[in-house]
């Protein structure tokens, strides 16, 4: 008898706690499975050049820019570019530090996940297996996006972060608000986007409180805690960001319309995700059977007794983040081109949202197989998201591209325009420009060779680092973040002189424009924006042969010769006018130039 009261008195050993190890294993080698699938997977977007050229200018002392003596906000990722220009100051290289910061975020969200599923079970009295972190490590496109050189993994981590310490920390609550605002002030500074989350978290907590009956001044006090780092981080950054760049919002964000709205190719980028992560749907199908009882009778009173479930809390929070974000963020300004990349930060809400559905709707006893069979569905997934860009070629050959807008952006870096590629091209172009200052026009997938290349001036066709094009309309929508692009008339008037290099699309007709530039084991067709005679002359002496273009002097003679006693007063006009720019401005030759003007004053009288 007394063996039995010992036995009772001692406290109850719950199965979670029993299998502790067993969870902490599982979880270990999940993590460990998702670096290596990270690693194999590794990879850097064409886009994360265009910040480490802001990288290289901050730590090379000209300011945080793009270009030498001219502020704009090329960038949506200050507090990333920060990180980077950090590592980069302590002699790192870059492109390695934002692989190594991405998988570390990763990581740093994989563990989060565990955490969360381990309170969670113990919160249940049960043993749940880390579905959370099993299911992302199985994520192809959560791996993928992880070394992409892009904030992507390290806004999730942020996010994350967040999310852990208000409802799965004991730490007392003035503090927890402070931290939770702190995180969210971090990720804000990483994308703006995070301003949704913020309006909604900073709308939830008044309405909580309100519905607790607290005093005005304990939900102000409450909601100042919360908002502390944003009002002393957060707002001098973004007064400091509007004095020297000079605009509200980055410049991406005007180039890319985000003031508008495309809801059209927002629901087909996010349906283009979901077809084939399909088990991500069921975050957006199951929390329907769990809300749906408590509206049935006595909505109030079964809300309150749900809410006061801290679990149930934060259900309902991660519920309302990913419809507030899919819906008014990813839906809204038309999605991406890249595949993935606005989903994946909500990627461990949505796997959240399933789990602890799950957990409430299913039988303690079979949760785990449920959650189980979901794990296994995981490895469909990536076989039939590859489906989603399988194409063929004009040989009949299948490829993987592009579905519609959208593009698998590490297959497009890794094997159609091969980065490895793009890296020894910007090299090359360095040797061969190394000493001439020439001002250089790059197009989309070449921001890897621009800054390889470092040419001391560059501009970016689609206007991510400029604000004229940035701010120009656009009569009709097309492919997101590729829809607003410099005319030739503009980059004449920037006195741009080359871009590198010409492929089936030149930016003009002009065949006098077109060059080669040959050196081992490079032949590369150029076109000339605007012809300098100096900097043609520097080029010449450097490459000699290996530098063939149309000697314009050479070519206007020609045309005063033999084309222009004969050409009507309208076309002698418009090849002025292009001449003008190509070649009049820039060069003292008043005496060819004089030639043109009587010619067209003649032809008018």
């Amino acid at each position: 008898m007394a063996n039995k009261a010992k036995t009772k008195a001692q406290p109850a050993v719950t199965p979670v706690k029993e299998n502790k190890n067993l969870f902490i294993l599982i979880s270990v080698l999940t993590i460990l499975i998702s670096i290596i699938y990270s690693y194999k997977l590794r990879w850097l977007g064409d886009d994360i050049f265009i910040a480490l050229r802001y990288v290289q200018n901050l730590v090379g002392g000209n300011g945080l820019v793009y270009n030498k003596g001219e502020r704009v906000e090329g960038f949506t990722d200050f507090l990333w570019i920060m990180l980077v220009s950090f590592f980069t100051w302590l002699k790192r290289d870059p492109t390695i530090t934002v692989q190594v910061l991405g998988i570390l975020s990763s990581i740093g969200t994989l563990i989060l996940s565990s955490l969360m599923v381990y309170k969670i079970a113990k919160h249940n009295r049960v043993f749940l297996i880390p579905f959370i972190t099993l299911a992302l490590a199985l994520n192809y496109d959560y791996n993928t996006w992880a070394t992409s050189g892009l904030e992507t993994s390290f806004f999730s981590f942020l996010l994350c972060s967040a999310f852990y310490v208000f409802f799965f920390t004991s730490i007392k609550e003035t503090k927890r608000y402070m931290l939770t605002g702190l995180f969210l002030c971090l990720a804000m500074m990483t994308r703006p986007d995070t301003l949704l989350i913020l309006f909604l978290a900073n709308l939830l907590f008044a309405c909580n409180l309100f519905f607790q009956k607290k005093e005005l001044v304990t939900i102000i006090k409450t909601l100042l805690f919360f908002n502390l780092a944003v009002i002393i981080i957060y707002i001098p950054y973004f007064l400091w960001r509007y004095n020297y760049y000079g605009y509200i919002f980055p410049n991406t964000y005007y180039d890319k319309l985000g003031n508008e709205s495309f809801y059209s190719k927002g629901f087909q980028y996010i349906w283009l995700y979901f077809k084939p992560h399909f088990v991500s749907i069921l975050a957006i199908i199951l929390p329907f059977f769990i809300v749906l009882p408590l509206i049935k009778n006595k909505f109030i009173k079964n809300l309150k007794v749900f809410l006061s479930d801290k679990m149930n809390c934060a259900f309902l929070v991660s519920t309302k983040i990913v419809i507030l974000y899919l819906i008014f963020f990813v839906a809204k300004v038309g999605g991406d081109f890249m595949y993935a990349r606005f989903i994946i930060p909500i990627a461990p809400f949505l796997y959240f949202i399933i789990f602890y559905s799950i957990t409430k709707l299913v039988k303690h006893k079979n949760i785990n197989l449920i959650l189980g069979i979901l794990v296994l569905a995981g490895f469909l997934e990536t076989s039939i998201r590859m489906d989603v860009f399988k194409a063929t070629d004009k040989n009949g050959k299948e490829i993987t591209t592009w579905n519609g807008d959208v593009s698998d952006e590490r297959y497009v870096y890794t094997s159609y325009y091969p980065m490895q590629e793009e890296i020894k091209l910007g090299k090359a172009l360095h040797n061969c420009f190394d000493g001439i200052d020439a001002r250089m026009l790059i197009k989309g997938g070449q921001a890897c060779m621009g800054y390889y290349a470092n040419f001391t001036y560059i501009q970016e066709f689609h206007g991510l680092t400029d604000t004229v094009i940035a701010h120009s309309k656009v009569d009709h929508r097309e492919r997101i973040g590729h829809e607003k692009h410099g005319s030739i008339e503009y980059f004449e008037s920037k006195n741009i002189n080359f871009v590198f290099p010409v492929h089936a699309r030149p930016i003009t007709k002009d065949t006098f424009r077109f060059a080669n530039i040959n050196f081992s084991p490079y032949q590369i067709r150029t076109e000339i924006i605007t012809y300098d005679s100096k900097l043609i002359a520097q080029l010449t002496a450097k490459l000699g042969e290996n530098f063939q273009y149309t000697n314009f002097p050479a070519y206007l003679d020609n045309y005063i010769t033999n084309r222009l006693p004969m050409v009507t007063h309208e076309k002698l006009k418009a090849d002025y006018d292009n001449f003008s720019l190509y070649y009049f401005k820039n060069n003292d030759d008043k005496a060819r130039e004089n030639k043109f003007t009587q010619a067209l004053s003649n032809k008018k009288d």
